[in-house]
């Protein structure tokens, strides 16, 4: 009979707690699941001991304790941990083009562009990688779009689906062609040179192929698999 006189939170509190979470600048609907979760136990547990103690006060206690930086320092680590999540799926998807039997793709694309360089012009390596560059710019700023449409759709944002649409490689497209324009006019190069040349053009696309195409097929299984309640508020 003692715990039936425990004061609980109600749904209209967790509503409010939510609204709390993001006045204080936590924008992702799982960071703030996560959030309000730990609030309300923390707020019931407070009741326990000080049934009297109103919502507000105890909500305000228990705020105290995340520090003058409120939820940053939450956020942040959590934006670390799901950052390594994603270069961790990045390179499992890009292990298995050294492996059979895409590893023979891989190969057969190398040999295919040295072969244009040498026989050809070594212009054709700054020109496949600014080929590359366009489409994948063009590829991003349409992920990107069709994000923000589905955001505004649901009106939930996930953190690790963030991170996955946005992908985060903006400056890799522009730094790589950039390095390797410049060395194709700054250098004569060997037939050793052209066969390493021709391996970077093929391993940059297939880098910008996983990001732009096999990790955001792959998204909802990976976002299912992280966040058990995205597959009932994904609509």
């Amino acid at each position: 009979m003692k715990d039936d006189k425990i004061k609980r939170i109600s749904d209209e509190e967790v509503e409010q707690l939510y609204a709390f979470t993001r006045k204080h600048f936590v924008e992702y609907y799982d960071l703030q699941t996560e959030l309000v979760d730990h609030l309300a136990n923390a707020i019931e547990e407070k009741w326990q001991q000080q049934p009297d103690l109103s919502f507000d006060d105890a909500l305000k206690q228990e705020f105290k304790k995340f520090g003058v930086f409120g939820f940053m320092d939450v956020v942040e680590k959590r934006q670390l941990a799901l950052t390594k999540k994603y270069r961790k799926l990045l390179w499992t998807y890009f292990r298995e083009y050294f492996k059979l039997p895409k590893i023979l793709l891989t190969i057969a694309l190398t040999v295919l562009v040295a072969k244009s360089i040498q026989h050809i012009h070594a212009v054709i390596a700054p020109v496949l990688l600014f080929s590359i560059l366009i489409f994948s710019l063009f590829r991003f700023f349409v992920l990107n779009h069709r994000y923000r449409r589905k955001v505004k759709q649901t009106g939930y944002r996930w953190m690790l689906e963030e991170i996955i649409f946005r992908c985060g490689s903006i400056p890799v497209f522009i730094f790589i062609p950039y390095q390797v324009i410049e060395c194709v006019y700054d250098k004569e190069y060997s037939a050793v040179g052209q066969w390493i040349l021709a391996a970077g053009v093929v391993l940059f696309a297939i880098y910008q192929y996983i990001i732009l195409y096999v990790i955001i097929n792959r998204a909802e299984v990976h976002l299912k698999q992280t966040y058990p309640e995205y597959k009932v508020l994904k609509q």
